[in-house]
């Protein structure tokens, strides 16, 4: 039987901050960053400098060292603090939203 690959998506968290004029965006889990303009040009932005990291690391043999390469906590604590906020304001308006578990087993 013939299986079709699919493509691997890569599903990130990225911290986006408004930093003066410009959005500071950057991956948790690789501790890559860049701006832009906007949020969508910080995204846009952001996904190009993590392609390019990941090339980079891929051609010099070194994944081991280098992925992951998370950042500080206190950027996950800053991502976690703002989601968490999104989220009771959703459920204080009474938005019923549909539940999706995103698990990892550690250990």
């Amino acid at each position: 039987m013939n299986w079709i690959q699919q493509p691997l998506i890569l599903q990130i968290h990225a911290l986006i901050e408004k930093d003066g004029e410009f959005y500071s965006a950057l991956c948790l889990e690789l501790d890559v960053a860049s701006q832009g303009k906007t949020v969508e040009e910080a995204k846009i932005n952001l996904q190009e400098a993590i392609e390019l990291y990941l090339e980079e690391v891929y051609e010099s043999g070194l994944e081991e060292e280098f992925i992951p390469r998370p950042a500080p906590m206190e950027y996950w604590l800053r991502y976690f603090a703002a989601e968490a906020k999104e989220i009771g304001a959703r459920i204080k308006n009474h938005e019923m939203p549909s539940i999706e578990i995103n698990e990892v087993v550690y250990g």
